[in-house]
């Protein structure tokens, strides 16, 4: 009985190996990957021209800074296996559009405090010289309020356009927000000094958001929590050689990418269509044997 049972236990089945893609299937799939990147282009370069529209050259700079700044970032990375894509691309250009909104109408707002609380003629002698009273409030409120709001805000915003949804946004902030305060403390005391004297000074408030620009772009570096190469990110920010090559580079190859992605799946797919119509070959006629 033992035997019988033994010889009626199923055999293992075997590990069936995937299957190959066939021709067809992955000129199908690299017009997909091709479509989706002219996609994600158009989006990404949509937002930015709705924040051109909205709030002009200022809007234009600052969206920017977001992709370009994304950009920087992978190439930095500490494991040297960045790599921007045009989901990146429209992703931070989405991002940049909302965050230039919450910036432009966060310092329109700041700079309104001294009139909420008649500061606007008032002046302050600091080491023999007149300091406007309006503008150490300016430049305290951005400092103390403004760029504490908006990393507040950065996370939630990045989080839900990366990863489309809610859950695990709360414990994102919580591991991020604290540590990229202090992170970037010195760039924010500098934005504070710059936002106080473009109230003092209307002839340098044209600056602030070219100012704005700059420091986006060190903004989206510093408050980034994967480990980056400062070295190589000094190089791609100060030099200024350096940086304009690497940026110019880098989108003429991501183009030249893209151009040779479509064109390598309009010919895969050509050459599969074709395929399914090619007439099989006549078979061999059979030899008469001699007599």
């Amino acid at each position: 009985m033992a035997d019988n049972n033994a010889a009626q236990a199923p055999e293992a089945k075997k590990e069936e190996k995937p299957k190959a893609p066939t021709t067809l299937e992955s000129a199908l799939k690299e017009s997909s990957d091709a479509v989706k990147s002219s996609a994600n282009a158009l989006i990404g370069t949509g937002a930015i021209a709705a924040a051109t529209a909205l709030f002009g050259l200022d809007g234009l700079i600052l969206a920017s800074s977001f992709p370009i700044g994304r950009a920087i970032h992978e190439y930095s990375k500490a494991d040297g296996k960045g790599k921007f894509t045009s989901g990146n691309f429209r992703d931070e250009s989405i991002s940049g559009v909302i965050f230039t909104g919450l910036a432009k109408y966060g310092v329109d707002a700041t700079m309104q405090i001294p009139k909420s609380f008649g500061l606007e003629n008032a002046v302050v002698n600091i080491l023999g010289h007149s300091v406007s009273t309006g503008a150490l409030a300016v430049g305290a409120a951005t400092g103390l309020a403004l760029n504490p709001l908006l990393n507040a805000a950065y996370y939630p915003l990045q989080y839900l356009i990366q990863n489309k949804t809610f859950k695990g946004m709360g414990q994102d902030f919580k591991k991020n927000y604290v540590k990229s305060l202090i992170r970037t403390a010195p760039l924010s005391a500098i934005t504070s000094v710059a936002v106080g004297l473009a109230y003092a000074m209307p002839a340098f408030a044209p600056l602030l958001f070219p100012y704005f620009a700059l420091s986006g772009l060190a903004y989206r570096v510093l408050m980034s929590p994967e480990k980056i190469r400062y070295k190589k990110l000094g190089k791609t920010l100060l030099s200024p050689l350096y940086a304009p090559f690497y940026l110019t580079s880098g989108i003429a190859t991501a183009a030249g990418k893209a151009y040779s992605k479509a064109a390598a799946a309009a010919y895969s797919l050509g050459s599969a269509i074709g395929s399914l119509f090619k007439k099989a070959p006549a078979p061999a006629a059979a030899s008469v044997p001699a007599h």
